[in-house]
């Protein structure tokens, strides 16, 4: 198991100046969570780049729900 892997969800749209193109409103994604930095990307485990994020961006978009 890791530690580490999160569940969250969309809330909006981000902004196309964050290079988070893919993520769609209402939709749900997995990721990883290590000291207060987020990765993520639209479709976990599919060769897709991954974006570090802040908490502050982060929680701007998306929110944290149980596995």
């Amino acid at each position: 198991m890791d530690k580490y892997r999160i569940n969250f969800k969309c809330n909006k749209t981000p902004k196309a100046n964050l290079g988070l193109e893919g993520f769609e409103p209402d939709k749900q994604y997995a990721g990883r969570t290590f000291n207060g930095v987020f990765e993520i990307t639209p479709d976990w485990g599919k060769d897709f780049p991954t974006r570090m994020l802040d908490g502050k961006i982060f929680f701007e978009y998306f929110e944290l729900i149980d596995n």
